[in-house]
């Protein structure tokens, strides 16, 4: 269906990647899907991952600057903290996959739209989604406790993720 003819767009049922609340998706009727888009193209390397406790970084992101929370994230901590690690590209040497698994936490803003790929790729790695968007409501909510696993930061709370993130027990 299309916003452009409402009947159907107000009694279809809608199944996206992209389940944006504030562009009409509805949580109690329509479905949220994940977005998948391995960067390998495979998960041999990604899947799985020391306990929290062996993990070196707290938090961990890399991603092109491409909107505003993305602009807002890389601003506040890109190179400027050890425990929250923020890349626009990562330097020569690193692994993306082993990146992932160093780190507790991967943070997932929102990229060009308000899904992010990341959000699967952190699960694989056994890594703690940070969910960093407004009105994002994640795939198979109306099944999944998302609160079990992963960690909602709202926009204006970015400059806090260190402070949030800091007070979750490991266990």
């Amino acid at each position: 269906s299309t916003s452009y003819v409402p009947n159907l767009f107000n009694n279809s049922i809608r199944v996206l990647c992209n389940a944006n609340s504030s562009e009409g998706f509805n949580p109690l009727k329509d479905v949220s899907l994940p977005e998948i888009h391995l960067k390998t193209r495979e998960i041999t390397g990604l899947i799985g991952g020391p306990l929290p406790s062996g993990r070196s970084i707290l938090a961990f992101f890399v991603g092109r600057l491409h909107d505003h929370i993305r602009y807002l994230l890389l601003k506040q901590w890109k190179g400027k903290d050890q425990d929250v690690q923020v890349f626009e590209s990562l330097l020569d040497g690193l692994s993306y996959n082993s990146m992932l698994k160093k780190s507790r936490f991967c943070l997932c803003p929102s990229g060009y739209e308000v899904a992010s790929p990341r959000v699967v790729e952190a699960i694989y790695a056994e890594c703690i989604p940070v969910l960093i968007s407004d009105g994002y409501v994640p795939p198979f909510s109306d099944v999944l406790n998302w609160k079990a696993f992963s960690i909602v930061v709202p926009v204006k709370d970015i400059h806090n993720i260190k402070k949030i993130l800091m007070s979750i027990s490991q266990t």
